[in-house]
């Protein structure tokens, strides 16, 4: 969950240059929401589970509404 946080801290482009990123960057928060998923489904908890699919979502979205909020539309 702190490697989510951190990669989508990576996201915003802090240095203005306008280049896109990757979409496999894009991608990476809700891989690790599902791998966390898988993990936790395997050891048997399922608030874990449910804590991580909405982890990778939620920090996407406070980020589009933090960006949006911040440097306007």
């Amino acid at each position: 969950m702190l490697l989510t946080v951190v990669i989508v801290l990576l996201l915003p482009d802090w240095a203005g240059t306008g280049a896109p990123r990757p979409l496999w960057v894009l991608a990476t928060p809700a891989i690790l929401g599902l791998l966390g998923v898988t993990f936790a489904l395997k050891s048997g908890h399922l608030w874990w589970a449910a804590a991580s699919a909405l982890w990778g979502f939620v920090l996407l979205q406070i980020l589009i509404i933090t960006v949006t909020l911040i440097s306007g539309p």
